[in-house]
């Protein structure tokens, strides 16, 4: 129940109202008064109230400044204002103070009803939405952890974020970091074997040397934490503004000597604390937005190199010298993968993809028979998922060629298999799209069956409940096939069938036929029909008996 405050300068008024309108059908639980608008202001700041019902013209305060005043301590409440004729400059006024509710004395008691019913079924309105506000806003909190893990491992796979939309991002994920920060990662690996430790096990040993480290290095920097595919422990190190190191006159060293002794001391409390042992690879420092992958390549190449059967070991990335090695089509290999792409359908990003690939190998010229062979089987890899995942055989995607899906010696330089990669897709983007269109129509009849027999509450959330998707995603499919919203469907669908049984079925009250297509207030309902027919429900009627 909701709370009102009748105010005017006119007592006689305030009482009249208080006693004869109905409020608690209304759902007004409680009325108060006010005979000025500085009384109303007073009470107000003391005990906030939904909705105030106040004349316009009073002595002191107005009505409209009242609303004004208001408004400065309570965004969310309601106002009606009463006001008697000729009094234009006041009403467009109220217009710009967005007042929400405006009727012309003497009061009309069924008007005021109405207008009290709209509001408080808008203040209902907008408490469930602030309601579901504060869930996400709960839910957000309680995942930040797995959303700061989640953002950690795109970049640690070669996700490219523009430096505007990381920095969002680090921002909205409450991360103490900015892309032009110096960063350095301290990569872990617990030398505790799955023979040695259940995974329950496993999972708290590892959460608490994550704590430890936490704890170790937060004096002086701040810590970003998130775990590998491989089970390593990944840390990503700034330095804390205000620190002593900051001011150190030789900073860099400073930050590198602080970074490896706590570090080492990360690795002293495991052995004390734990009863286990780590170890771990010290990369140097170098900006976040285009260092992290680097980073930590590099030090996961470390790890297989050096660490074979080595444990607590301790290693800085400079001082472990790579061997010399092929040079390696890294945008072949980046996040999103080819499989990732085509798991999803987006046809144009593989393309992109693909086209990144080969402009890659031609301007390191790695034209070599040895890369060729790299990217034919690595396309094959991607096609054969792609056709067994959608029930198709190889021999449905290479109709033309049933004996040289595996044969690469066909290929004589690079341009004939970048052409031929690219008639494969559009093979493949063919053969999925009229069964994809299929699909979708066959969705859309589902959804429109859907509306036609849960006329009364359907709703987009519920149809998409029916058919397994996303509401959002379901609605924009719904307006690309049928050239409407789903919401303006349902609409058109409910007036259809309210002129239906207007004429069928005339023992049916308006409020029976309102309420059989989902409307629960009779007058909204006759409203909306009017604007669609021309003619209000009972008109209707008449007319086409």
């Amino acid at each position: 129940m909701y709370e009102l405050l009748i105010v005017d300068d006119h007592s006689h008024l305030v009482d009249s109202l208080e006693r004869n309108m109905s409020w608690q059908e209304l759902g007004i639980g409680k009325v108060h008064k006010a005979f000025s608008g500085e009384e109303a202001l007073e009470f107000c700041k003391t005990s906030p109230v939904d909705i105030v019902l106040t004349d316009i013209r009073m002595p002191g305060i107005s009505g409209l400044e009242l609303i004004q005043q208001l408004k400065k301590y309570d965004k969310h409440f309601k106002s009606i204002l009463l006001s008697g004729y000729g009094e234009w400059d006041y009403a467009q006024e109220a217009i710009r103070q967005q007042v929400d509710g405006y009727l012309l004395k003497p009061v009309d008691h069924e008007e005021l009803a109405g207008t009290v019913r709209r509001l408080t079924e808008a203040l209902r309105l907008e408490w469930d939405e602030r309601g579901r506000q504060q869930k996400a806003l709960d839910m957000v909190r309680e995942h930040m952890p797995l959303f700061r893990e989640k953002l950690l491992t795109d970049l640690l796979q070669g996700r490219k974020l523009p430096p505007e939309l990381l920095e969002e991002k680090l921002a909205y994920y409450q991360l103490p970091f900015r892309p032009g920060d110096l960063t350095a990662m301290c990569l872990v690996r617990i030398e505790s074997s799955a023979e040695e430790l259940n995974w329950r096990d496993q999972s708290l040993l590892a959460s608490a040397v994550a704590n430890i480290a936490e704890e170790t290095f937060s004096d002086l920097f701040h810590v970003w934490h998130g775990r590998d595919s491989y089970d390593y422990e990944v840390f990503i190190l700034t330095v804390r503004e205000g620190t002593w190191l900051a001011q150190d006159p030789e900073p860099e060293l400073a930050r590198q000597q602080s970074f490896e002794h706590l570090a080492s001391r990360l690795q002293q409390h495991v052995r004390q604390f734990l009863k286990s042992s780590i170890s771990v690879v010290l990369s140097d420092w170098q900006v976040m937005s285009h260092g992290l992958r680097g980073m930590y390549r590099d030090s996961l190449a470390v790890f297989a190199r050096q660490l074979g059967g080595g444990t607590d070991l301790f290693i800085r990335l400079q001082d472990a010298a790579a061997p010399e090695m092929p040079y390696r089509i890294h945008s072949l290999y980046e996040s999103p993968t080819f499989i990732q792409l085509s798991e999803i359908g987006q046809w144009e990003a593989i393309r992109s993809k693909w086209d990144t690939v080969f402009q890659e190998v031609a301007d390191k010229g790695m034209e070599s028979r040895e890369t060729l062979l790299e990217l034919y089987y690595h396309a094959m890899g991607g096609f054969s998922f792609f056709a067994h995942k959608n029930g198709l055989s190889l021999h449905d995607v290479f109709p033309s060629e049933p004996d040289k899906p595996g044969d690469a010696g066909r290929f004589r330089h690079m341009r004939q298999l970048q052409d031929w990669v690219a008639h494969t897709l559009e093979q493949l983007q063919e053969m999925t799209k009229s069964e994809w269109n299929n699909e979708q129509a066959a969705l859309i009849r589902k959804v429109q069956q859907f509306i036609a027999e849960r006329l009364a509450d359907a709703t987009l959330q519920s149809a998409a409940d029916h058919v397994g998707l996303h509401p959002a995603y379901l609605s924009a499919l719904f307006k690309s096939k049928m050239s409407e919203n789903i919401s303006d469907y349902l609409y058109r669908a409910r007036m259809q069938r309210a002129r239906e049984l207007l004429i069928e079925q005339p023992e049916l009250k308006v409020s029976d036929v309102a309420s059989a297509i989902g409307y629960h207030k009779p007058q909204y309902f006759i409203k909306l029909f009017k604007e669609h027919y021309g003619l209000t429900p009972q008109d209707y009627r008449h007319k086409s008996s």
